[in-house]
């Protein structure tokens, strides 16, 4: 399923609740001088750049949230607020530990769960905890090898939340396809 075709969009809204998980944006590299703390590398121009061509893609198509909650992270913080600033209307955005790197998944569905009105919500967080999250989510397990690239983003879908059974794989693009599609 690509976010462009009506008929898809439409039995995703019939979900009830979805999910897009999306790996922050290209930053600094480790080590780079001045932003030895993890935390604190922000993203690089290339990587605003890109974010904001990958953000023009979803919106084209119709992309719509309720809400969007990150890891504190400045990367991802970066990568949550060009997603905001480039979709139509004002998004509510929220920072949660659960997706720093090494957070806990269960901590993250109890989060998104003390928000019930809000059905189309977008998490930015790290690798390689949102392709667990991804596999786990959709019942694939721990080796289902699910990797997000920087600026990728993935849908999953769910008929109630927090989510009883498996969630169903409504799409996963890469970020070179959400530029094109801008």
């Amino acid at each position: 399923m690509t976010p462009g075709n009506s008929s898809d969009n439409r039995r995703a809204r019939t979900a009830g609740y979805e999910l897009y998980i999306m790996r922050h944006g290209i930053a600094a590299d480790r080590g780079t001088a001045g932003y030895e703390d993890d935390a604190k590398r922000p993203l690089t121009p290339e990587g605003k750049k890109k974010m904001r061509e990958i953000t023009a893609g979803l919106a084209r198509v119709g992309f719509d949230l309720d809400w969007i909650v990150t890891s504190p992270l400045v990367r991802a913080a970066e990568t949550a607020e060009i997603v905001a600033d480039g979709l139509a209307g004002r998004v509510p955005r929220d920072f949660c530990d659960a997706l720093r790197p090494g957070g806990s998944a269960e901590a993250l569905l109890t989060f998104l769960a003390k928000q019930p009105s809000r059905r189309r919500v977008l998490v930015v967080g790290h690798e390689p905890d949102l392709s667990e999250l991804a596999a786990r989510l959709v019942g694939a397990g721990r080796n289902a090898h699910l990797g997000f690239k920087k600026g990728g983003c993935c849908l999953i879908t769910f008929h109630e939340f927090p989510p009883k059974s498996a969630g169903q794989l409504g799409w996963w693009l890469t970020p070179r396809l959400m530029r094109k599609m801008a």
